[in-house]
């Protein structure tokens, strides 16, 4: 009888230099062996064998579906090879009258092995690919040396010059050829580099304890919009709470029309995932299968709402205004002021989530006379408030003063500001542009007082205790009202009319040393740097109680 597809896991009873019993040690409740045999036995085009010496495992596999095959003691060394397990196997087999066309081979020390890898490891071979070893690591020429122990226990090391593959004890290979050449694999030789999870092995005590805690991850989905009218703050708000999950499996999805800071999801190596239609976003969500959704996309649908809820699963909303709140499990507010909150709706500063930069510098200049003004209005400045704030600097009185212009990632009028920063300049003011940075804390460590928008921008200056003066540039910001709450600066709302009026009054204002020490100390009675691990904790305890 002849089938297609056999996988053969190798589970010896163990050996003086691995852990004690390792294949058959619980891992939350199911000896090790357990996870790679489910991941097999899913897979109903093979057949599942286990290769062992044990009368345990033999039993554990049977109990399992899985069938056996009673490895003998000469196999069971640990110069064993792959292939000489392989051969006894197949010829095992062969006497029954069992054989098969494809063998994939498997090892309980790497337990996160995947559906749809071991589909493609039967898929690549073909005539011409006989052979697919697993990959642990594709090694650099540049860190490609042979190794020669030498007498003082020192490594000889000679460069190769080209690039290695570090293989695993993964392999799928043709059957035919195997046996002709009498258990030898038949090349050319190909490989399939694995996945960080799958490449996880266990080999010490203390991997076992890192293997649960790879079990234990949650898989969250981040829905998140950026464009020039939005701007990034919703991104860097979403990095900065990530930068708090770091056991969790997380997958970034953003729509087609609204990707302005997918870059920067990538730059720290989160996975991130485009869509254009509801149906695509229906069948990402489908295959990650999610045990939480974050959205941050502003003001949230009845209906979109309704569609998540589908997928039985916790929804956790950020800056969310919208009808379709009233559907999620936790809202998080901080740069609104508490009205009617829903059950598990949080408003307010102490749930702002302020980057990482802003948590370890701080501000403690105060100088009588002001030297440095910083402006800031976002990674876009939709409204090119920046624009209308430079051409407000036009007293004599200003000229001793350093204003220092932050322009973000996604600013779209820089010829503008250079050429209005360049007149300024040939009139004896004095201006900074700078470009794209992300260490904005550099510029707000000594700077006396910031015109910001009137955003999230306002708990970051906050933090590093930076008096404020806000302008409001859209209706949502309007509603913001941390600053008159605090009484931490002023606060104004833009007026194409008389905003340069305004705006000069209000610097007026904050030039006074009076007002701003007065600013500096109420902004040194605020507690905002630690809303960030306030959030992950009411997230965290939600989620417990979901379960």
């Amino acid at each position: 009888m002849k089938n297609k597809l056999l996988i053969l896991i190798m589970a010896r009873k163990g050996s003086r230099d691995s852990i004690s019993r390792q294949n058959l040690r619980l891992v939350k409740d199911k000896p090790l062996i357990h996870y790679v045999l489910q991941s097999s036995l899913q897979f109903h085009q093979a057949d599942v064998f286990v290769s062992t010496d044990s009368e345990e495992i033999v039993e554990y596999s049977l109990m399992n579906g899985a069938q056996v095959i009673h490895r003998p003691k000469y196999l069971t060394k640990n110069s064993t090879s792959v292939k000489e397990i392989c051969y006894h196997a197949l010829k095992h087999l062969k006497k029954k009258g069992i054989t098969y066309e494809k063998c994939l081979v498997l090892h309980p020390k790497f337990p996160l092995i995947e559906q749809k890898t071991l589909k493609k490891f039967f898929r690549y071979l073909k005539d011409d690919i006989q052979t697919v070893f697993g990959i642990t690591q594709i090694v650099n020429p540049k860190l490609n040396y042979t190794a020669k122990i030498n007498s003082n226990s020192l490594l000889e090391l000679k460069p190769l010059n080209k690039n290695s593959a570090l293989l695993n004890r993964i392999v799928s290979f043709k059957t035919e050829n195997f046996l002709k050449q009498k258990g030898k694999f038949v090349g050319p030789y190909h490989g399939l580099h694995l996945s960080d999870n799958e490449l996880y092995s266990l080999s010490r005590y203390h991997d076992f304890k890192i293997f649960e805690q790879i079990l234990d991850r949650k898989r969250i989905l981040i829905r998140i919009d950026a464009t020039i009218e939005i701007g990034l703050g919703h991104v860097y708000n979403m990095l900065t709470i990530l930068n708090h999950l770091r056991n969790e499996e997380i997958l970034i999805v953003m729509n087609k029309n609204k990707t302005i800071g997918s870059n920067k999801f990538k730059e720290h190596l989160y996975n991130v995932k485009f869509f254009s239609n509801d149906s695509q976003l229906n069948k990402i969500i489908s295959n990650f299968k999610p045990n939480i959704i974050f959205n941050d996309i502003l003001n949230t649908s009845q209906s979109y709402m309704s569609k998540l809820k589908q997928f039985n699963l916790m929804i956790v909303n950020f800056e969310d205004l919208g009808i379709g709140r009233k559907h999620a499990d936790l809202v998080f507010n901080p740069i609104f002021s508490q009205k009617k909150p829903l059950t598990k709706e949080f408003y307010g500063g102490n749930y702002a989530c302020v980057r990482d930069e802003f948590r370890i510098w701080s501000n403690d200049i105060f100088r009588k006379d002001v030297k440095k003004i910083l402006i800031s209005f976002g990674g876009t400045d939709p409204v090119k408030i920046t624009s209308k704030v430079l051409e407000s600097i036009n007293t004599d009185s200003l000229k001793e003063i350093e204003f220092t212009v932050i322009l973000g990632y996604g600013f779209q009028h820089k010829n503008d500001i250079k050429v209005k920063s360049a007149s300024l300049k040939k009139n004896g003011f004095k201006i900074k542009l700078v470009e794209k940075s992300d260490f904005l804390a550099k510029y707000l460590r000594d700077t006396d007082f910031a015109i910001i928008s009137n955003g999230r921008t306002v708990f970051e200056v906050a933090c590093m205790t930076v008096p404020v003066l806000s302008v409001s540039v859209n209706e949502r910001e309007k509603s913001h009202s941390f600053v008159k709450d605090n009484n931490i600066g002023t606060h104004m709302v833009f007026s194409k009319n008389t905003f340069s009026k305004n705006l000069s009054v209000n610097i007026q204002h904050m030039l006074k040393s009076e007002n701003r020490k007065k600013y500096k100390s109420n902004l040194k009675k605020l507690e905002l740097l630690n809303g960030v691990e306030r959030v992950i904790k009411i997230i965290n305890d939600e989620y417990i109680k979901k379960l």
